[in-house]
């Protein structure tokens, strides 16, 4: 009696502890984050540097600009100056904002001034990261220009950082397809193709550091008409192997094609 006493209390703090059969093994995988859900949608750009500066190393999603106002700055600069998105309009920083970044440069002794620009719709960028901070509701989504993608060279890689500024409680619930049709507004898939073909073209004419060869465009068929010159059609196919003269009918003969002038005008071809 004793001993079934002590193995019932040896049953129940297994089962207290969760090394029974309801234990940590029935326990849930935690659920992937709402950040790592969005990277998981956008893969970022891998950037390094070559003898040139700043480069490519592994291209990421190509995102096309759909709404102007993104403040750039130059890839070398360390500090970036975000780009607010809240309620469907772009809030780019203002002149104060500006006038305080040369201010911290002056104070760090930088003696430069930054050489910001604005993107325009329609350009293409890579996302260099994806941050989520719930507590605050927003997202924040850095961007790199693909120079091969505009045809920009020698390249920039001018920078920017995106603020999503969701209503308070939003990040809380939203699901990962909400957050991504809100950067939608602002930056699309290029799912075109056209993107990745000028992307690779644009990290060859890079990695080999030589001018990029442009392809000359198929010349149109010459044709031969009844009625031409004598002239004309040499300057077409060039001088005959043969010329066959019947006083006002003259045949010329090239190595597959005849062509008979009657009084210098062309009247047949074979």
């Amino acid at each position: 009696m004793r001993k079934n006493i002590k193995i019932a209390v040896v049953v129940c703090a297994l089962l207290l502890v969760g090394i029974g059969p309801v234990g940590s093994s029935a326990q849930r995988a935690p659920a992937a984050s709402l950040q790592d859900q969005l990277q998981a949608q956008y893969t970022l750009v891998k950037m390094g540097a070559d003898s040139s500066g700043p480069a490519v190393v592994e291209p990421g999603t190509i995102l096309v600009i759909q709404k102007g106002g993104i403040l750039g700055v130059p890839y070398s600069d360390v500090t970036i100056v975000p780009t607010k998105y809240q309620d469907g309009t772009i809030h780019s920083p203002n002149n104060l904002v500006m006038k305080g970044l040369g201010s911290m440069f002056k104070k760090a002794n930088l003696n430069k001034q930054s050489d910001t620009r604005l993107f325009q719709v329609g350009e293409r960028v890579y996302p260099s990261r994806i941050e989520v901070n719930a507590a605050a509701d927003k997202v924040t989504l850095g961007i790199v220009a693909c120079d091969a993608c505009n045809n920009v060279n020698p390249p920039t890689f001018y920078k920017s950082d995106v603020v999503f500024q969701f209503a308070k409680g939003t990040l809380a619930s939203a699901s990962p397809s909400q957050i991504e049709d809100t950067i939608a507004q602002v930056f699309t898939i290029d799912d075109s193709g056209n993107g990745q073909q000028q992307n690779d073209a644009g990290q060859q004419n890079q990695g080999g550091g030589g001018q990029e060869q442009a392809q000359e465009a198929p010349q149109p068929p010459q044709t031969i008409q009844l009625g031409q010159s004598v002239e004309e059609v040499t300057n077409i196919l060039g001088q005959p192997g043969k010329i066959v003269n019947l006083g006002a009918k003259q045949i010329y003969v090239y190595k597959d094609l005849k062509v008979t002038f009657v009084k210098g005008k062309v009247a047949d071809v074979q």
